[in-house]
């Protein structure tokens, strides 16, 4: 990857390190390539910051198109006006990313942070996915360490690091690694989802779990979404980590001889422009469509995604019971 330069002059510089990108690129049927941006609230967060300071954004390539594109800067709606900021698309081997994303990251650690394996059968640690530990998601977390240092070493100013969720639990450790302390960055990471007590994480393998922890506790700044995700985060560390310092009236682990200040920051969706857009003549004319078809009914409205892992089975099963219990419906 060729890091990406900015002319910009000012006193930091940003990167963002997820498995997804901020924009998604499609090629039109004439030929032309075009981007959508990303809806989710991680997107909406970031990119308002890219009128203030210089931002790449550093992600797995989901699409052909995102391969074809590679890197570069794109301009994208951030508030009263657009921000340009730089994207790089990584491109790993078909099978790492499959033990990493679909084997490692979803289900292991997702259904694990969610609590939500069904302990007598699952998950089962095998061959297959210490295979998918080590040629995966180790792998993918080296590719992303390896790109992230080589742009820092880019940047003509200090730089932040922002790595994203649980996807990338191992890079924080292996960019400290790799970096003399003269040039590291400073590293922040965020998981987004919950962070459950130390007894959940007796499901892993010693080996996964000190991996996960020691790579945590490489970064400066540690983000959850709820003080309970902060505490049991460092109620982990103090259990299965070795020689670790906790502080919980300061929200600090000291390890290796490294600080990780443990905080809370809860991310919400885009309020304002929630709201503008509710008070759009768009949505005037889909509520007015919807209440002329609607009218005289009941309505039972569920909107997610369409996976198991958001409970849309049990959703249809309380469905169920309430047409048994009131059958008039």
């Amino acid at each position: 990857m060729t890091p990406l330069t900015s002319d910009t002059k000012q006193r930091q510089a940003l990167i963002v390190a997820a498995n997804r990108g901020p924009v998604t690129f499609q090629t039109a049927g004439d030929g032309s390539r075009t981007f959508t941006r990303g809806t989710g609230g991680l997107v909406t967060a970031l990119t308002g910051l890219a009128g203030r300071m210089p931002i790449t954004w550093i992600a797995c390539a989901r699409t052909e198109d995102d391969l074809n594109w590679g890197q570069g800067n794109v301009t994208v709606e951030a508030g009263r006006k657009p921000a340009t900021l730089g994207v790089s698309f990584l491109s790993p081997d078909a099978d790492a990313y499959d033990g990493y994303y679909n084997i490692i990251a979803n289900p292991l650690l997702w259904f694990l942070q969610h609590s939500m394996w069904d302990l007598p059968l699952a998950p089962v640690i095998d061959r297959k996915t210490w295979e998918a530990w080590t040629d995966g998601y180790v792998a993918v977390n080296q590719l992303f360490a390896d790109a992230i240092a080589e742009q820092v070493r880019a940047n003509a100013e200090p730089t932040m690091v922002m790595l994203q969720d649980y996807h990338l639990y191992l890079t924080p450790r292996m960019i400290r690694s790799q970096m003399r302390p003269a040039e590291r960055p400073s590293l922040l990471h965020f998981v987004h989802i919950p962070w459950p007590g130390t007894e959940y994480w007796r499901i892993l393998p010693p080996a996964m779990r000190l991996a996960i922890l020691d790579g945590l506790c490489a970064v400066d700044l540690l983000g959850f979404q709820t003080h309970a995700d902060s505490l049991n985060f460092m109620r982990t560390c103090q259990a299965y980590l070795p020689r670790a310092s906790v502080k919980f009236g300061k929200g600090r682990v000291w390890y290796r001889n490294h600080a990780t200040h443990v905080r809370e920051f809860p991310i919400s969706i885009d309020v304002k422009r929630l709201r503008q857009f509710a008070q759009s003549p768009q949505v005037a004319d889909l509520r007015t469509d919807l209440e002329t078809q609607l009218a005289g009914q009941k309505i039972i409205l569920r909107i997610e995604r369409t996976e198991p892992s958001k409970n849309i089975v049990r959703g249809f099963l309380a469905f169920e019971e309430m047409l048994e219990t009131h059958p008039e419906h």
